[in-house]
């Protein structure tokens, strides 16, 4: 038998044990298994935004494990890990008893996803466009599977009140010019990268009443000097996380491009709101609008 083939026979041996080990319940009566639909399950959240809806829906205490970018999360930090969500491992997740694999669509690779499949466990792959009508729509089929409709409609209420009094907030301004915001984020001590159109700051950003300075790509990528210039952004905006690589606000100041440009104003989010757009994202909102007005007199 060769190692390959040796390790495989290995997992699926384990795999089964761990879901035989777990004695199959009755069949529920059918109301009640609609109104609950999976009330028991031992859930994996893979995402930001998927842990964060899960958690806030009261469901947090079935959860079992999670993705390295869902630590992010306080109330997720405690959680077991099961890897970056691009590359998850099917031995940690099978080991924790999994019975319910909740991820967003980057979550992978394809391969593990299969095998998980293979073994029992129910995989749950979510969109995870940066839109507000994608995140009700998040909320809802997740408080929909694990039976929390009410509270699911709570926080679509909740949310809905938040991002109408950041309306509100931008109607009301003063000033009629909308601020450019470039939002980093920092990949390592030595790069930093640009969110353009279609990401979760990008979105944030819009929805805070400014201007995306760096809208002419899609997606993320490298922060060029040029770039920078060209951007000439009022208030840079990072994930907290992303400041001690670079060296702090001191640091960031001396980075090419923006080192060239003055009066720019720094602005920092939780990490998770950087990165998806969850049911707490009119909190982030309001931080960028608080961000927004003027320094008090006296202050640099």
């Amino acid at each position: 038998m060769s190692r390959a083939s040796g390790l495989s026979w290995v997992f699926i041996t384990v795999a089964s044990l761990a879901h035989a080990a777990v004695p199959v319940p009755a069949k529920p009566p059918a109301a009640a298994a609609a109104k609950a639909p999976v009330n028991a399950a031992k859930l994996v959240t893979v995402g930001p935004a998927i842990t964060e809806t899960v958690f806030a829906l009261g469901a947090g205490g079935q959860v079992v494990g999670v993705d390295d970018t869902s630590l992010a999360l306080e109330v997720a930090r405690k959680s077991p890990k099961v890897g970056y969500q691009r590359a998850l491992s099917s031995e940690a997740i099978v080991a924790l008893g999994t019975s319910q694999l909740v991820a967003s669509e980057e979550a992978g690779p394809p391969g593990v996803l299969e095998q998980l499949k293979t073994v029992g466990v129910d995989v749950v792959v979510l969109p995870n466009k940066h839109t507000v009508d994608a995140t009700r729509e998040r909320i809802r089929t997740l408080a929909q599977r694990l039976g929390k409709a009410e509270q699911g409609e709570a926080l679509v209420k909740q949310l809905d009140s938040d991002l109408r009094k950041a309306r509100e907030r931008t109607a009301a301004r003063k000033d009629a010019k909308p601020p450019r915001v470039l939002a980093l984020y920092a990949r390592g001590a030595n790069v930093l990268m640009v969110a353009g159109a279609g990401t979760a700051a990008g979105e944030l950003v819009t929805l805070s009443g400014g201007v995306n300075a760096i809208a002419g790509h899609a997606g993320h990528k490298p922060l060029t000097a040029e770039a920078v210039v060209e951007a000439a952004p009022d208030f840079i905006l990072m994930p907290a996380s992303s400041l001690e690589p670079v060296g702090g606000e001191e640091g960031l100041s001396r980075t090419p491009g923006l080192s060239q440009l003055r009066g720019w104003r720094l602005i920092t989010v939780d990490d998770v709101h950087f990165m998806g757009l969850g049911p707490h994202m009119g909190k982030a909102v309001s931080r960028l609008q608080d961000g927004y007005a003027p320094p008090a007199r006296g202050s640099k």
